[in-house]
């Protein structure tokens, strides 16, 4: 569909404006909440040893120091979380040895030294209950809570390969209530099973749920506005996912228990069922489909709310916009490698899809391994992101998408890197290079939904977002254990991120630059879509004013100052 034809009937009016507030900003307030809650809900406090018999005349501490060894982490002497003295001898004999020692760190050499015979105890300071706490997912154990998270990536991956072709076929509209409901419902099932087996299962098909959401309920409205209108959709709809990300500690501060935490954050999802009866089908995938009369009553209902008059012959138009661009029958994501330059755009978006994700995630689960509270430093990542949205949204209205992506991703790479060389340094640096990395690494995420929105042709827009989404969750499977790396050097997981970021700022580099230019609608239109663009080419506006020279029919008539790249104008 051309631009022109949504111009017609209004493509920046109160009906964008009515699924912008009614639909995209909600579902972009509580989508963070599916995807990051796992964090907090397996958040694993201080633990040590259990050893049973504790008399009630002993403190904690005190029976820590009986039974407890210490051991160096990160150059500090600290409880073991896995090990204690193998006490068997009399309790009393014990309290009697510590009073008259002072110190019960002189019994270090009375016993030997053992894993943890009788479970845990943890510090609630923070919590009541994490899933952690009440599996004990601990010690040798622990690499159980990466495989939890790992569940919901790979669902993910189920998710987009299912959902997000189907919407190709079935429309935008069932596809999103049918994920809204996946996850309302399994999103709540998976807090009341216990088996490791029915935990995984529930956490995956829960998962599923998540890049359909997001992806979906962004095409929907990208396709119906303004070239102009959707870097400022995008970026928006970014802000309100800070905000909803930024009030989850707060939630998990509030609520200390895993399981009422997350019934607060999957009830509201069941809001969405009425997006059944109120959320429009996309106009341009209608036409895509052949739904000639849908597809017109649908435009005459946007000029009505826009207050724009019904373009003569609307159905003829969009009849011959149909034979000209549906001419090749939609066999779905395999088509995307049919064309080379398609299959050259759709591995590029890819990769720049997968590094983003694998970084922004990677950060996301490595908060778990900084100093300070778990709470505060969440949420100073998380609202970070609010500079971030509206920097990104300047940035890509006015350097251009391909520019800012790259820029951004490499920035956030180096920031990474610097950060191994600060480890020892106080927690306020780490945080704050951190906080930075963050930044760059949401401008660059931003702008790849853009420019899936903008690469992709209409036919092939939702699978061949949902096909980089795909491929990205496969590798984002990994993004759980960048973190766990930690276990190996504090400093791997950021060396890890440096590198991804470096990658993937290579392969935006090589994408076109789509500001301001109509969508592509058909395969056709996709593979000559922007072709003649040089590598170091740039569309964007210039940060500086030159004076150009008017012409008309080759004959000067002044001079005007524009910010852009034209040397001369000609009328």
């Amino acid at each position: 569909m051309k631009q022109q034809l949504l111009a017609d009937v209004g493509d920046k009016g109160r009906h964008q404006i009515l699924l912008y507030w009614i639909f995209v900003l909600p579902i972009n307030f509580l989508i963070p909440w599916l995807v990051l809650v796992p964090i907090f809900m397996t958040s694993t406090p201080t633990h040590w040893c259990h050893v049973p018999g504790r008399p009630p005349n002993v403190s904690v501490d005190q029976w820590k120091q009986l039974t407890v060894p210490k051991e160096l982490k990160e150059g500090k002497e600290v409880f073991s979380s896995c090990s204690q003295y193998n006490i068997t001898g009399d309790f009393l004999q014990l309290l009697d040895l510590t009073a008259t020692a002072g110190d019960a760190s002189d019994l270090n050499t009375s016993y030997s030294v053992v894993g943890c015979q009788a479970g845990w105890e943890y510090d609630h300071t923070d919590y009541d209950l994490t899933l952690t706490m009440e599996l004990d997912w601990v010690c040798e154990k622990d690499s159980l809570v990466a495989n939890w998270r790992s569940a919901g990536v790979a669902g993910n991956v189920v998710g987009t390969l299912v959902l997000n072709s189907l919407s190709d076929i079935l429309g935008r509209r069932p596809i999103v209530v049918v994920a809204a409901m996946i996850y309302a419902v399994f999103g709540l099932v998976r807090l009341y099973v216990r088996s490791y087996e029915w935990l995984m299962v529930t956490m995956f098909l829960a998962s599923t749920s998540f890049p359909p959401i997001l992806e979906l309920s962004l095409i929907i409205v990208l396709e119906q506005v303004s070239p102009g209108w959707r870097t400022r959709i995008t970026s928006t709809s970014f802000i309100f996912w800070t905000v909803g990300m930024s009030l989850l500690p707060l939630l998990a501060w509030l609520t200390r228990n895993w399981v009422l935490l997350g019934v607060v954050t999957t009830v509201p999802f069941y809001v969405f069922i009425l997006c059944w009866w109120i959320l429009p089908e996309s106009p341009r995938w209608l036409l895509s489909r052949d739904r000639i009369e849908q597809c017109t009553e649908l435009m005459k209902t946007i000029a009505k709310r826009n207050g724009k008059a019904v373009p003569e012959k609307l159905t003829d138009t969009l009849k011959a916009e149909s034979l000209i661009h549906n001419t090749v029958r939609n066999y779905g994501v395999l088509q995307l490698f049919k064309y080379p330059t398609v299959r050259l755009r759709t591995f590029l978006l890819t990769v720049c899809y997968t590094s983003n994700n694998l970084f922004y995630y990677g950060l996301a689960y490595n908060t778990a391994n900084m100093s300070g509270n778990e709470f505060l430093n969440f949420f100073l990542l998380s609202v970070t992101e609010l500079p971030a949205n509206l920097l990104g949204w300047w940035s890509a209205d006015f350097l251009g998408r391909r520019w800012t992506a790259a820029g951004a991703m490499l920035l956030a790479a180096v920031f990474s890197l610097v950060n191994v060389f600060f480890l020892d340094a106080s927690q306020w640096v780490t945080i704050s290079l951190m906080v930075v990395s963050k930044m760059f690494i949401t401008i660059s995420f931003m702008v790849v939904y853009v420019q899936c929105a903008e690469v992709y042709p209409t036919t092939h827009r939702s699978c061949g977002t949902g096909l980089s989404s795909l491929i990205s969750s496969i590798f984002g499977t990994a993004a759980p254990y960048i973190a766990y790396s930690n276990v190996y050097g504090a400093w791997l997981p950021y060396l890890i991120i440096f590198f991804i970021g470096c990658f993937g700022c290579l392969n935006a580099s090589l994408l076109p630059e789509t500001l301001n230019v109509d969508l592509p609608q058909s395969l056709i239109d996709a593979e000559s879509f922007l072709t003649s663009e040089k590598f170091w080419s740039y569309k964007g506006k210039r940060l500086w004013s030159r004076k150009v020279q008017v012409k008309q029919n080759n004959v000067a008539q002044g001079h005007v100052n524009l910010a852009n790249s034209e040397s001369t104008l000609t009328i």
